[in-house]
């Protein structure tokens, strides 16, 4: 079930005829913006002003000059960020039809999908089966009725028993382009109820061209995605009174796209000094498959490498539904889609890219509306706008950082905003709140992907997933024979439930309860520990297919919590949806429990209830940070009350130490930074762990190749527990209290040695 009546949301963003400001777009040479007005107008007197909850009109937004002038705040040199890989690919090949039947009587595909033709090029044809059960030949009478381009030819009088018969439909072709549908409709002789199948066909603009879709990969060869750049006449530019003249548009289909019969669309408009080539730095399509959301990423080159938010053709009324209906007929032709008919919008933008979100606010396709404003350090004006927005049944998430010149602005709309909006970005919070506008510590460049922003964003915005929504595991705990399992979900329109499965280490799973759509935990008896994980049921989704969340260890007998603090999935070793590391590391050590990082600093797992903690980071670094503020405090809390803490992590050292996030803090663990990277992926346990002996990490079977993991130094007292193939650093310890690894445990190539060296560790830590 959605979460907003999209009904009553469609109704009152109809009423809202919103234009944006005429002062608040930068000068620009040759460019002439005078189609702009700075009001909130509402259409048909009280009725349009009681679809946003009230009769009065929204206040009048204040002018604020837009100097075009954005902080210099330069993109950061990201070692560690994987390089794309562009490889030529054909496209991805059509699903397999669904069937419609009369009683008993006749059969078909749900749907004739007739080949794309070009706009003024010609027609095209296709042939349904239409089948039936009878012992004898069936009479039928064959009607279509829709689109006049559309018809029938030579259509059969009957229906062999047994077999099929051939309906041919053709389409004439268009001179202008355009989506076309009709009703086929099959009528058996003497009564009985008649079988439909829709019809569709399409006519592209000749301008778009046929190119080959390119495969695009992340980190380890993982594809991702698929994307083309096409030129399109709807595009932003070429536009009167505009100066720029390049109509390109980046298409970015995520993998595991699914055709759900309506297409909703991500559509980003990007900020100042942008070119279609910065798509990649910008990270924006890992962001769209990270969300796990199924939607198409739509980003429309506007003004190229230029000082201007003015985005052309897109700034005028139906502009932005225009683009995305050829955009949909390109689906359709390079087969993405059977049903062109597009739907629910999700607006993204960078900086500048404000305006042309402004705009867009009351976008309506055939089949949905703008449902999600996220601005990334954007709001430079029109705040009234996106205010009305969010009074209409709107969301807005918006993010703000200390040198964007957008801080003001932004506490001052979620001041208007009043209870609407809250002010910290948690998963549940992206997800329910209308309005979450919150400060981010970072650069301009920064706030589209610092902390996954957007990633973040979408996926708890949408309402439609790909493999299910991406569930979010908070914890697996035992007590007296008992295990709870708690998790977060995404809605999703298509989800009717939840199983949580168990399996032993390296046996298959087995599902150990079953709850419906709206549960957010289960408890199961328990004998010894198992890996545990949350998988979604949805319609439309094999079981086999759908996502799960991550895996977690609960049941064993050690008193440890293992604490997966992993949520990187932005330019860093791994890019995958999910992930095993604490089963992994729990296993080794027969953990008690598991806990996300979130669900610690929460207050839904308290560390105080085991005697150590292993703390896991992975590749985590300085834009998804090692440890928060809150979650060092919390840390400091249980190593005061006596617990013991492991910490495993390749750039823990790097961010906390070296950039200064953490400084006293990884002191106080008994480490500070040596050097970025070690350049071995060998260690051997000396001193305490001098009994572990060596091991390898990262080989072959690893679940990610790690590059940088950290060299470390000694602070505080803390002695070396271990040191890498070439004698530097890689493991220290403050016996009794504390331990930093400056690999990703999970790692570890042999079970075995992992065992060892996770247990030496929580001895080293707990002083046993």
């Amino acid at each position: 079930m959605s979460r907003y009546a999209r009904p009553a949301l469609l109704a009152a963003l109809a009423a809202l005829a919103v234009s944006a400001c005429g002062d608040d777009a930068p000068d620009v040479a040759s460019q002439t913006v005078s189609h702009r007005l700075d009001a909130v107008v509402l259409a048909g007197g009280d009725a349009g002003a009681d679809a946003i909850g009230g009769d009065a009109t929204a206040p009048t937004d204040t002018a604020l000059q837009d100097t075009g002038v954005l902080p210099t705040d330069t993109l950061p040199t990201d070692t560690n960020v994987a390089q794309d890989t562009i490889i030529a690919d054909t496209g991805p090949t059509d699903t397999a039809q669904d069937t419609v039947t009369t009683a008993g009587q006749l059969s078909a595909p749900d749907l004739l999908a007739i080949p794309a033709t070009t706009a003024g090029g010609g027609g095209a044809e296709a042939t349904l089966t239409v089948s039936q059960d009878g012992g004898g030949a069936l009479p039928v009478t064959i009607t279509l009725s829709g689109a006049s381009a559309l018809r029938l030819v030579s259509p059969p009088s009957s229906v062999p028993a047994g077999g099929g018969a051939a309906v041919r439909v053709a389409f004439d072709g268009s001179a202008t382009p355009g989506r076309f549908a009709a009703t086929l409709r099959v009528t058996p002789g003497g009564g009985g109820p008649a079988l439909e199948v829709d019809v569709v066909a399409v006519a592209v603009d000749p301008m778009i061209s046929a190119t080959p879709w390119s495969t695009v990969t992340g980190p380890g060869g993982l594809v991702i995605g698929q994307q083309v750049t096409l030129p399109f006449p709807t595009a932003p530019y070429p536009d009167v009174g505009g100066s720029w003249s390049d109509p390109s548009v980046l298409l970015f289909v995520p993998d595991g796209f699914r055709d759900r019969g309506t297409t909703d669309f991500v559509v980003h408009f990007h900020g100042f000094g942008f070119v279609l080539g910065d798509v990649p730095g910008q990270r924006l399509r890992e962001q769209v498959y990270a969300s796990g959301i199924d939607a198409v990423l739509v980003v429309p080159q506007g003004p190229v490498d230029a000082s201007s938010g003015d985005f052309g053709k897109l700034m005028d009324p139906g502009g932005l539904e225009a683009l995305l209906d050829d955009v949909e007929t390109v689906l359709y032709r390079d087969g993405f889609v059977r049903r062109p008919v597009p739907g629910d919008v999700l607006l993204t933008e960078h900086s500048g890219g404000y305006q042309g979100v402004a705009e867009n606010l009351e976008a309506m396709t055939e089949a949905g509306a703008t449902t999600h404003a996220n601005l990334f350090d954007g709001l430079y004006a029109r705040s009234s706008q996106f205010e009305a927005f969010v009074d209409a049944g709107g969301y807005l998430r918006s993010d703000h950082t200390p040198s964007g010149g957008t801080r003001s602005l932004n506490q001052a709309l979620a001041s208007a905003l009043g209870g609407i909006a809250v002010t910290a970005p948690t998963f549940a919070n992206l997800r329910d709140a209308r309005a979450v506008i919150w400060p981010v510590e970072c650069g301009h460049y920064e706030s589209m992907y610092y902390e996954n922003a957007m990633a973040e964003a979408l996926r708890w915005g949408a309402m439609r997933s790909r493999r299910g929504p991406r569930v979010e595991l908070r914890a697996a705990t035992a007590t007296g024979g008992t295990a709870t399992v708690r998790w977060l979900s995404p809605d999703d329109d298509d989800l009717e439930g939840f199983e949580v499965q168990i399996a032993e280490v390296g046996g298959p799973y087995t599902v150990a309860a079953s709850v419906g759509p709206d549960a957010t935990q289960a408890s199961f008896a328990l004998s010894h520990g198992v890996r545990v994980r949350v998988v979604p049921r949805v319609a439309g989704v094999a079981a086999a297919d759908a996502l799960p969340s991550d895996t977690y260890y609960v049941g064993g007998g050690s008193d440890v919590i293992v604490v997966d603090g992993f949520d990187r999935v932005l330019g860093g070793s791994f890019g995958g949806l999910e992930h095993d590391f604490a089963a992994r590391v729990g296993a080794a050590v027969g953990a008690r429990g598991s806990a996300s990082n979130e669900a610690v600093t929460d207050g839904e797992v308290a560390l105080s209830a085991a005697a150590a903690a292993i703390w896991l980071l992975g590749d985590e670094s300085t834009n998804d940070h090692t440890f928060t503020a809150a979650e060092q405090a919390v840390v400091n809390a249980y190593l005061d009350g006596g617990g013991g803490i492991v910490v495993s992590g390749s750039e823990v050292a790097w961010d906390l130490s070296a950039k200064g996030n953490g400084v006293a803090f990884i002191s106080g663990l008994g480490a500070s930074y040596g050097a970025d990277d070690s350049n071995s992926l060998s260690v051997s346990g000396v001193g305490a762990l001098a009994a572990v002996g060596s091991m390898t990490y990262s080989g072959a079977g690893a679940p990610y190749q790690e590059d940088f993991p950290d060299v470390l130094a000694t602070t505080n007292g803390a002695t070396v527990v271990l040191r890498y193939g070439n004698n530097q650093i890689a493991g220290v310890a403050r016996a009794g209290r504390s331990a930093v690894v400056g690999f990703p445990l999970e790692l570890v190539d042999d079970p075995a040695k992992l065992a060892q060296l996770v247990s030496g560790l929580v001895e080293v830590v707990t002083g046993q």
